[in-house]
């Protein structure tokens, strides 16, 4: 643990999340063109989300670093405020994040979903095979309501072989 004051943790996460904004919103111009002259292309959406999100990361950023005025009227308080941070289980999260991603791209959503919800479900559940067996049905609910309800397209190995109507 890690004793962190507020303003600073905020700062840092603002600044994080910015350069993030700024990282995927340079990816979107590998999305594919619009088919159709005149229209936006694939990237049209997530270029706005990221343009929205990064306005508003800059006026937090504004009012934290120049106004230095908090969300509360007590700004005495939240000046001296600090609290602990739990960096094992920030690690875990990135970790299993970072393993979902690449995870798609090489074995497949449904071997990917599988491993990291048993990875992380193994320790909070009583036995091996309840973690099984949850991650399991989580993974046939995923496709059931994701790929045969919704009709989106996600990277599967070997669902679309058992599983069709």
């Amino acid at each position: 643990m890690i004793e962190i004051r507020r303003r600073t943790a905020e700062a840092v996460t603002a600044f994080v999340l910015l350069g993030a904004v700024a990282f995927l919103f340079f990816h979107t111009f590998s999305f594919a063109p619009s088919p159709m002259r005149g229209y936006p292309g694939a990237a049209f959406v997530p270029r706005l989300v990221l343009t929205y999100t990064a306005i508003f990361l800059v006026i937090w950023l504004i009012r934290l670093l120049v106004l230095r005025s908090p969300l509360s009227d007590d700004s005495r308080a939240w000046e001296d405020e600090t609290f602990q941070f739990e960096y094992r289980d920030y690690l875990i999260t990135i970790i299993a994040v970072l393993a979902f991603v690449f995870g798609l791209d090489h074995v497949g959503f449904e071997i990917t979903c599988f491993v990291v919800l048993g990875a992380l479900l193994y320790p909070r559940l009583s036995s091996l095979a309840m973690t099984i067996a949850v991650s399991a049905a989580t993974v046939i609910f995923i496709y059931l309501t994701f790929v045969l309800l919704l009709n989106v397209t996600v990277p599967l190995l070997f669902l679309p072989s058992y599983i069709s109507f």
